[in-house]
């Protein structure tokens, strides 16, 4: 199977069996035996990683573990995923003052994780905001990545940016969806909420604007995700401030998005 058909495959199966019972089944069916976890060293940072598949070596941005159960069991019977941390999750404990945090330590970060691992050429998978570290990794460095594969991700990081696109195509039953869930979401309710509590409930009201099923159940995937706030803001907020795709050099490397 060459390598186009496989990134084919894995497009398919995100787009299509992600959030379906079944892959939730085939996640919790493999063993814990098949998977390698580890622990890379970076600048003031620890970087947590799980390995787990066999074929195609692809490095997945974000959370190790909420990025691991995205995956489609079967999908690691054709790709060897490298999930791994980024600083700004909690259990990396970055101690690197937070404004001397670039979007070249990012990059940097990358780096290391592949001189560690001894991976001279890989794919990238990344969704939502990570798809912007993973745009400007493959930038900078197009020679170590063979595909990049971005989902979930909007155009830039502008204020607003992707509500036209809302208002224009989203159905009247997403659209109704969404206000039940922050009807049923009172302010009161989240301030008597943990930091982690109302990350996970928020996240979950915002289902039909980040899913294919707008009722799905996100759930799963958020709630193993534990953020080092500060340094997410400062991503958010700083790093990645009026963020636009288009800006920059060509990218040389195949890349496919899915928004």
């Amino acid at each position: 199977m060459n390598v186009t058909l496989n990134i084919f495959i894995l497009i398919s199966f995100l787009l299509t069996n992600f959030w379906t019972q079944s892959v939730t089944n085939n996640l919790n069916n493999l063993s814990k035996n098949n998977r390698t976890y580890g622990v890379i060293a970076v600048e003031s940072a620890h970087l947590h990683y799980i390995i787990e598949g066999a074929g195609i070596p692809c490095l997945v941005l974000g959370h190790s573990e909420s990025q691991n159960r995205m995956i489609s069991g079967a999908l690691k019977r054709h790709f060897k995923f490298i999930f791994t941390d980024l600083r700004h999750d909690a259990e990396s404990h970055s101690s690197l003052e937070i404004s001397k945090i670039s979007l070249n330590t990012y990059l940097e970060d990358i780096n290391t994780i592949l001189a560690s691992l001894n991976l001279k050429t890989t794919a990238i998978f990344a969704h939502s905001h990570h798809t912007f570290i993973a745009i400007e990794y493959a930038r900078k460095y197009p020679a170590k990545i063979s595909q990049l594969i971005l989902t979930g991700c909007k155009p830039s990081t502008a204020w607003g940016s992707g509500d036209e696109f809302w208002e224009s195509d989203a159905s009247a039953e997403r659209k109704m969806i969404f206000e039940q869930n922050w009807e049923n979401l009172p302010q009161d309710t989240l301030r008597l909420l943990s930091p982690k509590e109302r990350f996970i409930k928020t996240y979950i009201a915002m289902t039909p604007k980040l899913l294919y099923d707008p009722k799905g159940d996100l759930s799963y995937i958020v709630s193993v995700i534990n953020n080092d706030k500060d340094i997410f803001l400062h991503l958010q907020l700083s790093i990645l401030k009026d963020y636009d795709i288009i800006n920059g050099p060509r990218i040389s490397t195949p890349v496919f998005i899915a928004v």
